[in-house]
């Protein structure tokens, strides 16, 4: 089938799609640390700016991004989208005291320029509940939008 105009699936011939989807892994579940939360496991990264081994996406095209976070939490989660350290949006979750697990989410739309850096940063422990299963995922995505 042909592109149909409308469908939104047709990619720019220009070459400056930027776009990625990563995971957290189930191994990194329930983190410890406070600081970048690294989403190991990435389903797709067009323009190779998120690297799963740092945790950031650093922008190659200046532009509107739209970024979103879901996190599973069981028990309480913080954590929030930085922008070249400076904090953009937040969420702070908790389940308690009945301790079940629940899904929060959080997005926002940031103008970026080359060499700009985005992440997820979480508080550290009492805060960290976060986790992935295989049936739940923890998700950070971005996207330029043109």
């Amino acid at each position: 089938m042909a592109n149909e105009p409308g469908r939104g699936d047709s990619i720019s011939p220009s070459g400056t799609t930027v776009a990625f989807t990563a995971k957290l892994s189930v191994s990194d579940s329930y983190p410890c640390h406070s600081g970048v939360l690294k989403f190991a496991n990435v389903l797709i990264n067009e323009g190779g700016g998120y690297s799963p081994d740092t945790g950031l996406f650093t922008c190659s095209v200046d532009g509107l991004y739209h970024f979103t976070v879901h996190v599973s939490v069981y028990g309480r989660g913080q954590c929030a989208i930085f922008k070249n350290g400076e904090k953009v949006v937040s969420l702070y979750h908790t389940s308690l005291p009945d301790k079940c697990s629940q899904v929060a989410s959080m997005s926002s739309l940031i103008r970026l320029s080359k060499k700009d850096e985005v992440w997820v940063n979480i508080w550290g422990p009492g805060r960290n509940d976060i986790f992935a299963t295989d049936d739940n995922d923890t998700v950070f995505a971005g996207v330029r939008l043109g």
